[in-house]
This record gives C-alpha cells, sequence and structure tokens, in this order.
C-alpha cells in the first residue's frame, strides 16, 4: 500500500503521523510540506524589491518546512523505511493532490481541525477540499488514535461493499481488527395509506434484506481473515450510525463516498459527510 501524509507542524497533522502506528508498513509512505507564498503584486513595491522579499520568504520557509520534515520523520514507525519527501511551492491542496496522483497512492492521511460544516462551508479547509478531490482514499483524524481494534462499516449498497472490500483486501492494518458491518432501514414515510400491519411487514422484509445482503460480506470478511458480525439499525442513516459508533465503542469509521460529487454534495449533504462532521472519531472514506 501507498500512503500520503500532508504535514504542516501542527498537532492535527501530528494526530495523523501516530495514526500510522496502527498500519502494515506501506510499500511507500509520501510526506508533503507546502510552501504558500505570499503575494506581493503591489504597486507600490518595485519588481526587485519583490523579487528580493519573495526570494527571503522563500528561504525562509524551506527552512522551516525542513524542520518541520524532520520533527514529524521522527514519530514515523522505525519498520516504515520507504519514505519520501515532498516539499513543494504551492496551495496545499494542489500539492497534497497532485502528490496523491503521481505516487499513485492507496491512502491520504489528513489530520482535520474538525471545523463545523457552516465555517468549512464559508472558510473552506484543505482537509474538506482534498476529501472532495482525493484520487484515493483518505482518512480524517480528528485526535490521537491511541488503538484501533474495532472498526464500524456501513452499508448502503452493493457498490460501498465492494470499495471497502477491497480496500480491505489490501491488509492496511497491523493488527486483527474486528470490522462490524451495519445497516440501516430509513424507515420511509410511505406515499399510500397503510395499516400498522403493512408497515411492520414492510419493516421486517427490509430487514431480511440487508441481513442477507451483509451475510454476503461477513462471509467474504471471513474468508480474509477478518473477524466480523453484522447489525441492522433503524431511522436517519447518520444519526444511527453515529449512535452505533458510540454503543459499539469503535475505534474508526469505514464509508463508502458515493451519490453527488464535489460541491454540489457539500451542499445538499449525504451521509458520510454528516458524520465526518459530527463524530470525534477518525473516518475512512474509501474510493
Amino acid at each position: 500500500m501507498r500512503i500520503v501524509v500532508p504535514i504542516d507542524g501542527s498537532s492535527y497533522s501530528t494526530f495523523s503521523v501516530h495514526a500510522l502506528a496502527h498500519f502494515t508498513p506501506p510499500e511507500e509512505l509520501t510526506m508533503v510540506h507546502a510552501l504558500h507564498l505570499p503575494d506581493f503584486n503591489y504597486p507600490m513595491i518595485t519588481p526587485d524589491l519583490r523579487t528580493e522579499a519573495q526570494e527571503g520568504i522563500k528561504a525562509q520557509l524551506q527552512k522551516e518546512g525542513e524542520r518541520i520534515l524532520d520533527e514529524a520523520q521522527k514519530h514515523l514507525p522505525p519498520d516504515f523505511s520507504h519514505v519520501q519527501r515532498v516539499h513543494q511551492i504551492g496551495h496545499p491542496v494542489d500539492v497534497i493532490l497532485e502528490t496523491a496522483r503521481s505516487a499513485q497512492s492507496h491512502l491520504i492521511m489528513l489530520g482535520a481541525r474538525g471545523l463545523g460544516s457552516v465555517k468549512e462551508l464559508i472558510l473552506g479547509s484543505v482537509s474538506h477540499r482534498v476529501l472532495m478531490h482525493a484520487p484515493c482514499s483518505t482518512m480524517i483524524v480528528k485526535t490521537s488514535l491511541t488503538q484501533l481494534k474495532k472498526i464500524l462499516l456501513p452499508i448502503e449498497g452493493q457498490e460501498d461493499a465492494e470499495v471497502a472490500l477491497r480496500f480491505l483486501a489490501l491488509q492496511p492494518f497491523r493488527q486483527p481488527v474486528e470490522v462490524e458491518v451495519f445497516a440501516v432501514w430509513p424507515q420511509p414515510r410511505l406515499s399510500w395509506p397503510t395499516t400498522v400491519g403493512q408497515s411492520d411487514i414492510l419493516e421486517a422484509q427490509a430487514i431480511e434484506e440487508a441481513q442477507e445482503r451483509m451475510k454476503a460480506i461477513t462471509d467474504r470478511l471471513t474468508r480474509m481473515n477478518f473477524a466480523c458480525q453484522a447489525h441492522v439499525g433503524m431511522g436517519d442513516p447518520a444519526y444511527a450510525i453515529l449512535e452505533q459508533s458510540h454503543a459499539s465503542q469503535s475505534d474508526l469509521i469505514m464509508m463508502g463516498t458515493h451519490g453527488r460529487g464535489g460541491f454540489s454534495r457539500f451542499l445538499m449533504g449525504s451521509v458520510s459527510h454528516s458524520v465526518l462532521h459530527q463524530t470525534p472519531r477518525p473516518v475512512l472514506l474509501v474510493r
């Protein structure tokens, strides 16, 4: 597996570096630091002075960036032997995404401040924009990940399941983990009159179908040597996932991303984004 870890010297990027201890030593780990130079295109600054100022700031930022990368590298697991460093001028989002594409990465491990959805919409954030446009799976880490023993895997359909199973087939985790497969029946309001008995029958059929779908997934996980179990929840999907992650004391929530893309998905909302904004747990969005 190939992993990209953006480094900016904050405690949040330190959380993502420490989380690597729970992953199998990758085929290649790329640490990324971007130099975002200020704009000096002011009418009162002469071209010579502008160039001099830019070169001075660039040298200072490069020196500080190397120090940040050196410090982060000290916290890597000792058996991470294939480590690359990318230190480039450019917007952090552009540098991170281009690095992930060129390295053909399987995962971007990204620390995030955990801004609320409104602030994130108005101000923007590196983590959110990377998440929207990443060419591979992305793991958002908001706090220190002290252990990784249990994963909650909400599944909506076959597409979600296949994407998650492909990622798990990489055997990404260092220690054995238990996977809890979770499906939610949203209890939609029917557009035609129905009796309580008819509603109960519909609910029972939906739960039975979900259990059959999950059994196929847990059988495959068992063949991949994962301990696993399955549960069906009811109600609002995002709320049910959050409640189940708390009840089962999951260390990580793994979810697929699908449906609307980019900015429209953020404006309209999606289950994965709702969970990401509300949970304190790390979230691994697989593609």
